[in-house]
């Protein structure tokens, strides 16, 4: 089945609407919102409350995957692996989180950062050289943070590439202060065009990630005692491919970097020698530091185990999974791993509460935020129930390979906008080798349908309003007023999550109204939802 946007979101039925109950079996329609906190849980833990203004450091590393992090690759699978010492000096005082996923490609990522919405709500699934940016109606970070009265001067430093225009970063983002590039690739890492606060000036020739350092340092050296929000989001380690200055990467002489692989882990290596000096600049015990690479490496120089067709632009583990992260004075057990699902997109409502405010306070209720706050996996070393989703789509997208990933803490769907379903077992199969679409036991289809059913959930589908819903002659019914591609989906345990389709759905329609009808339902009790 093709779902490119899926467009689903579904209301509870009234109490008069709710069938009856017949021989102990029970049926209801419940709404997808409501089903989806179940499934994740409530946190109520008011970090704001317990928290004083710390500063925030977003620091955002460019096509750099997990394959090239020795945090989650090895040399014993055949990799050589950058050595970065100071982006692993996090982990003393942090948490890693294993099952970190972004979009395929950069620019969905850093959207979803920005806004705290997939793409699906933007538009942005593909870089926006090639669709639509972001625009000023973006309800972004930077105004959340202004909106909660946070107090935190904010700045981004290094590449923006959301919108074109050299005021975008300021008008669009919201930032107060930007200093860095517009676009997704500098053409040269010593003459590239700068812009700073909206002019931008051709020919620096500055190594680029040293410059951004440089700007960051000075403006936090600035602040004094003020609190502050940064968002360094670095170049390297994407192309062009070079020899970076010697001193930052001493790990390899300019003679030995024969290949773009090579030049690539030189780059890094160089990125987090100047991340160390960034990092030497701030007051560690009073900062919360993020670190995130915006996709996967690029297949032609990723890392074994991953192979060269399944690297960034693709939806598989080697274009998704990417580091993450979080030190701060307030992990609880630091240095720490956590294998909860999380996205990209959950840095929003993190930030935020890590500022001291929350989505709720500093987000207009009329804006829908899909990020979840990673702070109770930093308050507590319990892995929690959470999937995280990516999509890539876009005019310029192929349909074999844009689509739509959804992984639980086991299992991985993935749905190309050509109707191609794929679907792994990540836990024995952690590099997607086996497909098990066409040979899923009995247990795996369980989760197969759970995946597809919650994978409905990310849409812009304003609902379906359900008109009735009855018990009758041992068969379940509703009326809906749209007569649209609807589904019924049913389970036994709610809390449990395992729903699947009900293939044998008789629909009958009446002009603008249809009703979907079980016919055979199982004995026991059974849950119902409608699906588009």
């Amino acid at each position: 089945m093709k779902h490119q946007h899926p467009r689903t979101k579904l209301q509870k039925s009234s109490r008069r609407h709710c069938p009856m109950r017949l021989s102990h079996r029970a049926a209801h329609v419940w709404s997808l919102g409501f089903l989806w906190m179940l499934g994740l849980g409530i946190w109520n833990f008011d970090f704001a409350s317990h928290a004083a203004a710390k500063n925030i450091l977003l620091i955002i590393a460019d096509d750099y995957g997990v394959d090239s992090s020795g945090l989650y690759n090895s040399t014993a699978n055949g990799a050589t692996l950058p050595p970065t010492p100071n982006i692993q000096s996090l982990v003393t005082n942090g948490v890693v989180f294993r099952n970190a996923y972004a979009n395929p490609v950069c620019s969905p990522t850093r959207s979803c950062i920005l806004t705290g919405q997939h793409g699906f709500r933007t538009g942005i699934g593909d870089i926006v050289d090639n669709g639509i940016s972001l625009t000023t109606a973006a309800f972004t970070l930077p105004k959340a943070m202004t909106n909660g009265a946070t107090g935190h001067a904010m700045a981004q430093f290094g590449k923006w590439h959301l919108a074109s225009g050299p005021n975008t970063p300021r008008t669009v983002g919201g930032w107060t202060n930007f200093a860095g590039n517009l676009v997704g690739a500098i053409a040269n890492y010593t003459n590239w065009s700068k812009t700073v606060n909206g002019t931008t000036t051709l020919g620096n020739t500055n190594y680029a990630t040293t410059d951004l350092v440089n700007d960051a340092v000075s403006w936090i050296n600035a602040r004094g005692t003020n609190s502050w929000f940064v968002w360094a989001a670095f170049n390297a380690p994407h192309s062009p491919f070079h020899n970076p200055p010697a001193a930052l990467c001493p790990s390899y002489p300019v003679n030995t970097l024969t290949s773009n692989r090579r030049k690539f882990e030189a780059m890094t290596e160089a990125m987090d020698t100047e991340i160390g000096r960034l990092l030497a600049s701030v007051d560690r015990a009073n900062t919360h530091i993020i670190f995130i690479g915006d996709n996967g490496t690029p297949g032609n120089i990723i890392a074994p185990p991953y192979t060269i067709s399944r690297g960034k632009d693709t939806l598989y583990e080697g274009g998704i999974h990417v580091p993450l992260i979080i030190s701060s004075p307030d992990v609880v057990n630091p240095n720490r791993t956590n294998d909860t699902p999380v996205n990209a997109v959950d840095l929003f409502t993190t930030i935020l509460e890590l500022a001291g405010t929350s989505a709720t306070a500093a987000v207009p209720s009329s804006v829908k935020i899909d990020s979840q706050s990673l702070v109770p996996v930093m308050q507590s070393t319990n892995t929690i129930t959470r999937r995280a989703y990516s999509e890539v789509f876009g005019t310029n997208v192929a349909a074999d390979v844009g689509g739509r990933a959804l992984r639980d803490s086991r299992y991985k769907l993935i749905r190309f906008n050509n109707g191609v379903d794929e679907f792994y077992d990540l836990q024995s199969d952690p590099y997607e080798v086996t497909n098990l679409f066409s040979k899923m036991t009995t247990e795996q289809r369980a989760y197969y349908d759970s995946l597809q059913f919650q994978l409905n959930r990310y849409s812009t589908n304003t609902g379906v309003f359900i008109t009735s819903s009855t018990w009758t002659n041992n068969q379940f019914s509703c009326t809906l007023t749209q007569s649209e591609g609807y589904a019924l989906w049913r389970c036994n345990d709610v809390t449990a999550g395992f729903w699947s389709q009900v293939l044998n759905m008789l629909a009958t329609t009446n002009g603008s109204v249809v009703t979907l009808k079980d016919v055979s339902p199982p004995p026991g009790r059974s849950f119902y939802s409608v699906v588009k």
